[in-house]
């Protein structure tokens, strides 16, 4: 009897033994699937993290000024042959916009200058460098009625004469922005006809300038 007890006995300590290190060995493994998780998270996670947050706070590349000529009329462009002397009026509305989604620009001494035959005739000061405008991100401005006119001797190798009913008219745009920033010409390349009425030839349609230079620095 009490042999068969103590036979008992030892198959319920070896029992409790190998329950005890199979727990053991569950919280072994436990601990390992959690320690290799939170490598393997830490390792791939954390680059991750820090890329998102890279290109979240990545500061905004910078885009440069547009331009556009509206509505642009020419009133008159009277060449006289006996004294070499270039009569002209030009209107027109010009649009700037800033591109950029938080960056704005501040711009100063900016002025529009009409060439003919690649010869410079005249020119208008939208802003002096006493002046400055703010064109805040992602919108537009428009600078309306702007005039180029009055008489100028000069002499072209060419007659002014329309090319079929249009006239060439290239306008440059020079601006700069306060502080030294970016400074630049756009051109816009017009063909218009004579207006009689007073009247833009087509008060709708946009002509879009393309960059001759742009300069970073004072």
């Amino acid at each position: 009897m009490s042999a068969t007890n103590s036979s008992t006995d030892r198959y319920r300590i070896t029992s409790i033994q190998d329950l005890l290190r199979n727990r053991i060995t569950s919280i072994q493994d436990l601990l390992c699937f959690l320690l290799s998780f939170f490598f393997w998270s830490g390792f791939i996670g954390l680059p991750i993290f820090f890329i998102c947050k890279a290109i979240m706070n990545h500061p905004e590349t910078y885009k440069v000024p547009e331009f556009n000529v509206i509505g642009a009329q020419l009133n008159r462009l009277n060449y006289t042959e006996t004294n070499h002397t270039l009569s002209y009026n030009l209107a027109f509305n010009i649009t700037l916009t800033n591109p950029n989604k938080k960056l704005f620009f501040k711009l100063t001494d900016t002025q529009v200058i009409a060439y003919h035959q690649n010869k410079r005739f005249g020119l208008v000061t939208l802003m002096d460098r006493q002046t400055s405008f703010d064109q805040n991100p992602n919108s537009s401005s428009v600078f309306n009625n702007a005039v180029i006119q009055g008489w100028k001797p000069m002499m072209f190798e060419e007659p002014v004469l329309p090319n079929g009913d249009l006239y060439n008219i290239d306008v440059v745009i020079a601006f700069r922005e306060k502080g030294g920033g970016l400074s630049g010409q756009v051109m816009c390349n017009l063909k218009l006809p004579l207006s009689f009425n007073g009247t833009a030839w087509n008060c709708y349609k946009t002509t879009k300038c393309s960059k001759v230079f742009y300069h970073w620095g004072s």
